[in-house]
């Protein structure tokens, strides 16, 4: 596809391609599906196994969640459950995946969630704003969709009518008690330089400039590989927390995990000025500095701000930051507050209940 080159192309290749897109809409298939799917939802919570969320499946992005309420249990699913032939789910066993535990195996996924009538299948598709073949896939087979972000949330609707959220990411790389045990490293001196390593992502060639610029300024700020993957827990918490400032470049309007990874480390996120246009901004507090594009030729004004701000507030701010940060944004809140979502929706799928549900949760925290 060639990009148009002045503002009236740019508007009018944008208004075709959302036009086609609604077009597309409106095909008569999705009233089938959502029917399909509601009737198959209705059964599971006619069926009664359903009306509490005891024992849970978890994907192995959310292995180290533990849970909040009494009697719920928790079991981490091996990498490769999907091609287990001998793993067995007992009636009325919930199965909470992201997109990332099924990735490459979405064919082995569809046949899985097919042959596992009794289980319900909730998704949490943290990748729903860019990887929307999969995150349609998805939505079709499972009982609950949740989006990670406020984007695409309608058009991902009319791929399964039974969606809860958006739930917003949260922090999954350290539980809490390794954030309380590991404590004293959040209080070690720290660097005035933002951290910021980033994957690189060929198809956004816009946030790619935006993270090539800062780094002319700050090296700390630019593309990395994956590699914390195969560091220690403690040695990734130990980076984190060695800066003041965290400089985050999303790869289009969600909010990544690092903006959470960077709060429960107590430092101040650096973030897109459109944030300011998204409600997972009101789960963020006052805590971030949001920048123009003019600062990321010079970041170093807004920069100095952010470590004014972390000087300013001293130790008891950042304790403070860590401490809404567990309260708000570990992925055991988030996951609870899934759970309790699944409930009232069975409940009110059972009773026949239309009313409100669900919306997006922790706003109201």
């Amino acid at each position: 596809m060639t990009t148009a080159k002045n503002p009236v192309e740019l508007i009018n290749a944008l208004a075709d391609l959302n036009k086609g897109i609604h077009e597309i809409l409106q095909d008569a298939y999705f009233d089938s599906l959502a029917m399909l799917k509601r009737s198959q939802i209705e059964k599971k919570a006619a069926s009664g196994l359903f009306g509490k969320v005891g024992k849970v499946y978890l994907g192995e992005h959310l292995k180290k969640c533990q849970p909040l309420a009494a009697g719920r249990e928790f079991i981490p699913l091996p990498p490769d459950f999907l091609t287990d032939p001998d793993l067995h789910f007992p009636p009325g066993s919930l199965l909470f995946l992201t997109n990332n535990d099924v990735g490459r195996n979405l064919p082995v996924y569809m046949e899985f969630y097919n042959r596992n009538p009794e289980v319900l299948f909730v998704i949490w598709d943290w990748d729903s704003q860019h990887w929307i073949q999969m995150s349609a896939m998805l939505a079709m087979n499972c009982d609950f969709y949740i989006s990670g972000t406020s984007e695409n949330a309608f058009l991902l609707s009319h791929f399964n009518p039974c969606v809860i959220g958006p739930v917003f990411i949260g922090v999954h790389q350290w539980t809490r008690k390794f954030v309380a045990d590991h404590f004293s490293v959040l209080l070690e001196a720290r660097s005035n330089e933002p951290l910021g390593p980033h994957a690189f992502y060929g198809n956004y060639q816009r946030r790619n400039r935006a993270l090539a610029t800062v780094t002319k300024t700050f090296p700390t700020v630019g593309f990395a590989s994956n590699d914390y993957k195969h560091k220690s827990d403690l040695d990734n918490f130990r980076e984190w927390a060695a800066h003041k400032t965290h400089w985050i470049a999303p790869v289009l309007g969600g909010v990544p995990i690092r903006v959470y990874n960077a709060l429960m480390v107590g430092g101040i996120p650096i973030v897109p000025s459109f944030y300011r246009n998204l409600p997972e901004v009101a789960l963020l507090g006052d805590i971030p500095l949001y920048y123009e594009v003019a600062d990321l030729i010079d970041p170093r004004a807004i920069n100095d701000q952010a470590v004014a701000r972390f000087d300013a507030a001293g130790q008891s701010g950042l304790i403070q930051r860590v401490a809404e940060a567990l309260d708000k944004h570990h992925i055991d809140n988030r996951c609870e507050q899934v759970f309790l979502a699944v409930e009232q929706f069975i409940a009110a799928i059972a009773s026949g209940d239309r009313s409100y549900q669900g919306g997006y949760l922790g706003l109201d925290q």
